[in-house]
C-alpha cells in the first residue's frame, strides 16, 4: 500500500500547478482524499466484521463498484480534457496559416504602383484645369505687356495666384503619395512581423498537441493506479477484520475498466504544414530588400510625374522640381 501511496503522490505532484492552470479537468482526486471520500477503511472494518461479502461471492461489493464508477467518471473526465484540449488547439493551428499574407507581402510593390496610379488618376483632371488656368493667366499677362508697358500688376498677381493654387495641389499629391508609399512600407514590415509570430505560435501550439498524448496517457494510468490502490486498500482492511473467516476467491482479482477510445493527437499534417510556412516566411524575408526597392523606384517615378511648373521666368519655384532616387 505505501509504494501505492507514493507513486500517487509522484504522478500527482509532477505537473500539478501547469495542469490546474491548463483544465481543471486534468486534476484527479487525490489517493487518501478518495479513501476519505468514498468511507473506504471504515466500510472495510465494518464489513469484514459482518463477514461481508460472504466467501461465496463473485460479484462486487457495494463499495468496490463505487470506487469502480467513481474512477470511470474521473477518467471521462480526463479523456474530455484531452478531447476538448485537442479541438481547441486544432482550431488555433487551422488559424494560424500565413499563406495569404506572404503572398499578399511578395506583391505588395504591384500593389503599391496600381495604388499611386490610382492616386494620380484621380488627381489628373484637376490637376489639367489647375494648369490650365496658370498657362491662360500667364497668356493674360504677356498679352497685356504687348499692349502697354503700366498697369500690369493686376494681371501678375492673378497669374501668380492661379499658379500658386496648382503648384498646392501638386505639393499636396506628392505628400499623399509619400504617405502612401509609407504606408505601404510599414505594412509590409508589420506583416512580415506578424508572419514570424504566426509561425512561432504555430510551432508552440503544435509542441503543446504533441504534449497531449503523454498527459492523457498520464492521467488515465492514474485512475487506473488509484483504482487498484483503492481496491487493495478495501481489500486488505476488510481481511483484517473477518476475524477469522476467508475473503472471497474474487477479492485476488484485479477490477477492469472499461476499454475506450482515445482522442486522435496525430500532428504529421501539422508537421508538414509548420514546415511548408517556415518556407514560405525565410523566402519572402530573402525577397524584402529587393521588394522594398521596388516600391522606393515606383514611388520616385510617379513623384517625379508631379512636376511644377517651370516655365514661367517671373514666378519664383515653390518646391524642387524633381526628387533624385536614393538608396534604400
Amino acid at each position: 500500500m505505501q509504494l501505492f501511496k507514493k507513486l500517487l503522490n509522484i504522478l500527482g505532484q509532477a505537473d500539478r500547478s501547469r495542469e490546474r492552470a491548463d483544465n481543471p479537468l486534468l486534476i484527479l482526486p487525490e489517493f487518501e482524499s478518495l479513501k476519505r471520500t468514498l468511507n473506504i477503511v471504515e466500510s472495510a472494518r465494518r464489513h469484514g466484521e459482518q463477514g461481508y461479502p460472504p466467501v461465496e461471492a463473485t460479484r462486487l461489493s457495494a463499495i468496490e463498484e463505487k470506487v469502480r464508477t467513481t474512477l470511470e467518471s474521473e477518467r471521462h473526465k480526463v479523456l474530455a480534457w484531452g478531447e476538448s484540449r485537442i479541438s481547441m488547439i486544432q482550431n488555433r493551428l487551422n488559424a494560424l496559416d500565413i499563406t495569404g499574407t506572404v503572398s499578399r507581402c511578395a506583391q505588395s510593390d504591384q500593389a503599391f504602383e496600381l495604388a499611386a496610379q490610382s492616386l494620380i488618376s484621380d488627381y489628373a483632371l484637376r490637376l489639367m484645369r489647375l494648369e490650365n488656368s496658370a498657362r491662360e493667366r500667364e497668356a493674360e499677362l504677356c498679352a497685356y505687356k504687348a499692349q502697354q508697358h503700366s498697369g500690369v500688376a493686376k494681371y501678375r498677381k492673378r497669374r501668380n495666384e492661379a499658379l500658386e493654387v496648382y503648384q498646392d495641389e501638386i505639393a499636396d499629391v506628392r505628400n499623399e503619395l509619400m504617405a502612401l508609399k509609407q504606408a505601404f512600407l510599414d505594412n509590409l514590415e508589420s506583416d512580415v512581423l506578424a508572419c514570424n509570430e504566426q509561425v512561432v505560435s504555430y510551432q508552440s501550439n503544435l509542441e503543446e498537441k504533441r504534449s497531449i498524448k503523454p498527459r492523457l496517457a498520464s492521467g488515465l494510468n492514474k485512475t487506473e493506479m488509484l483504482l487498484t490502490g483503492l481496491v487493495q486498500c478495501y481489500r486488505a482492511e476488510n481481511q483484517l477484520h473477518r476475524n477469522g473467516r476467508r475473503a472471497p476467491a474474487y477479492f485476488t482479482e484485479n477490477i477492469a475498466l472499461l476499454a475506450i477510445n482515445l482522442p486522435d493527437s496525430d500532428t504529421s499534417e501539422d508537421e508538414v504544414c509548420l514546415a511548408s510556412q517556415q518556407q514560405a516566411l525565410s523566402h519572402l524575408i530573402e525577397q524584402l530588400e529587393q521588394i522594398r526597392g521596388r516600391i522606393q523606384s515606383s514611388f520616385y517615378e510617379k513623384y517625379n510625374q508631379l512636376m511644377p511648373l517651370s516655365w514661367l521666368p517671373e514666378y519664383p519655384p515653390v518646391m524642387e522640381s524633381s526628387i533624385t532616387a536614393k538608396t534604400v
